[in-house]
């Protein structure tokens, strides 16, 4: 019985050591953001193109180096996601930390040389549940929680007001960039549309917004916008 004793206590002991472990290998960030970029079928080759260029500008901006840096020694954490149809998501840029300009460069560099991973129809409600799950999974605590949609189209595959209220639960602030495509959206009442979509079943939580970009070409200066007011927060940002 000692020896069967003995051998609990260790194992108890063992199991804490992992635990205490596990913890220390979690980092405090200010903020855990996702970027979840539509790869759809109704975003061509060029227009792909045209979103990770835009990104990695985005990053090498002064502006986005500037307000990470803002932020302080707990920087942030960013990590991008590509969607399409059901079952069709992607961690394309993993989880990287980062509070001032060398992080940001270097995530750049990752960003130029993304592939893209998936294609197929649009389901933002599959976008807003694996990017959840790669907030709650990571090894960052943020003191902020926030998904970044963007895409060309509503959805045409199950409402995504139901995976925004879970993510919403969780403490997760979903943002959007509407972009608009004369290809796809057929004109002003499409667009309008996009964007009655985009606020009514997509975005929500603490400080939640909608940028909208006129065109793929617009993409870099929108998403450049979006990143600034998202990574200072909503206490500061421009209204």
């Amino acid at each position: 019985m000692a020896a069967r004793g003995t051998a609990l206590s260790l194992a108890i002991a063992a199991s804490l050591t992992v635990s205490h472990v596990g913890q220390a290998q979690l980092r405090n960030v200010e903020l855990e953001l996702v970027l979840a970029i539509d790869t759809s079928t109704s975003v061509n080759a060029d227009e792909y193109e045209l979103q990770r260029t835009g990104l990695a500008r985005a990053f090498r901006s002064a502006n986005v180096q500037s307000a990470i840096a803002s932020l302080g020694e707990q920087g942030i954490a960013v990590a991008v996601v590509q969607w399409a149809g059901p079952g069709q998501q992607r961690l394309a840029v993993d989880w990287t930390w980062m509070k001032g300009p060398q992080g940001a460069e270097r995530f750049a560099e990752d960003l130029s040389a993304m592939p893209r991973a998936v294609s197929g129809f649009t389901d933002i409600a599959g976008a807003i549940t694996h990017s959840m799950n790669q907030i709650l999974t990571n090894n960052y605590v943020g003191d902020r929680l926030a998904i970044d949609v963007s895409g060309d189209g509503t959805s045409d595959e199950n409402d995504p007001i139901f995976a925004r209220d879970r993510a919403l639960a969780q403490g997760i602030t979903i943002n959007g960039l509407a972009i608009h495509s004369d290809e796809y959206d057929l004109g002003d009442l499409a667009q309008m549309g996009l964007v009655h979509h985009y606020t009514t079943r997509v975005i929500g939580g603490p400080g939640h917004f909608l940028i909208q970009a006129s065109d793929f070409d617009d993409f870099a200066r929108a998403i450049e916008k979006k990143l600034v007011r998202e990574i200072i927060g909503p206490a500061f940002a421009e209204r």
